[in-house]
């Protein structure tokens, strides 16, 4: 008779801890603004904090096999990331 042994994970399980309720907020859209406001439970406006933004591009290079004078050749492509990110608080 053979004997299977469990997973080596099944020892490190146990139950979540107990995690403390979260109050609901509903995202709103100011009609003078047109931004995005976040609200809590009791209408009250609620602070996410400062972020900055940024912005990513990525820039394509390639070579062109020999002077054109004949065929064949090797090409060569790569490509050079740019990013750039503003101060935040």
């Amino acid at each position: 008779m053979t004997h299977t042994l469990p997973p080596w994970g099944i020892g490190r399980m146990a139950p979540y801890e107990s995690t403390p309720a979260v109050p609901a907020a509903t995202v709103l859209i100011d009609p003078g603004t047109q931004v995005a406001v976040i609200v809590d439970d009791m209408g009250r406006t609620v602070e996410l904090g400062k972020h900055g933004t940024s912005t990513s591009g990525v820039t394509p290079t390639q070579t062109s096999p020999g002077d054109g004078a004949g065929p064949g050749g090797s090409t060569d492509s790569d490509t050079t990331e740019s990013y750039d990110q503003d101060e935040s608080d």
